[in-house]
């Protein structure tokens, strides 16, 4: 069941239309366990425990999401935010496998697929290469269009990738559908992961990415 964004939060001068969803402080209007995620310098870190997702608690279909993240890799270990999934049942073991999401991963751009019946790599087109510098603060622009069944992603004011899904209308199929869902920042393997300074526009208005000039 879908719920409202947490009220009070402030429209970014920066970023036209977008709110902030997190507010650096505390975990209101996510879900996220503590054995994995806490609040440090003004981002939600993930690293260890049993979680690998803190999402949030309403439901996205189309809407632009800007955010700032890095990591402290260990042995291939990325960043990456999922999107048009089920919402998980537990937060302390988010259901990812099989559970419809699509992923992007900054900075370089890659994306996941986790349909049954086995997750994979998705095939997408890429229109610059990304950093492959995951330790280094970045900012991702991703705005998406549930109907369209389209993404286009930017970091640091470049866009990167464009993506559009097979079969865009599909609501039911487990093996083809997007469904709107909350929006996941991942916590992969065990480096530990940051994001911050998270922002979304629901429903955005023509498709330009509003952090490349």
């Amino acid at each position: 069941m879908a719920v409202d964004p947490p009220r009070g939060t402030d429209q970014a001068k920066e970023y036209p239309g977008c709110k902030q969803i997190f507010n650096g402080k505390d975990f209101e209007g996510w879900e996220a366990d503590a054995s994995t995620w806490t609040i440090t310098d003004g981002a939600m870190r993930g690293v260890g425990g049993k979680s690998r997702l803190a999402y949030t608690k309403a439901d996205y279909g189309s809407f632009r999401l800007i955010f700032t993240a890095r990591m402290s890799p260990v042995n291939g270990d990325h960043l990456g935010v999922l999107f048009w999934g089920d919402r998980p049942a537990d937060s302390s073991r988010p259901k990812i496998d099989n559970a419809g999401w699509l992923q992007f991963m900054p900075p370089f751009g890659g994306m996941w697929d986790y349909h049954p019946p086995k997750h994979h790599d998705l095939p997408h087109k890429t229109l610059a290469a990304g950093s492959r510098d995951s330790a280094k603060w970045s900012t991702t622009e991703l705005l998406c269009d549930l109907e369209k069944g389209t993404m286009r992603a930017a970091v640091d004011g470049v866009e990167t990738v464009r993506y559009t899904h097979p079969h865009p209308g599909e609501r039911k199929d487990p093996e083809k559908r997007i469904v709107s869902g909350p929006i996941g920042m991942f916590r992969h393997g065990g480096g530990a992961s940051e994001y911050k300074a998270i922002y979304v526009a629901e429903n955005p208005k023509g498709d330009k990415l509003l952090t490349v000039k």
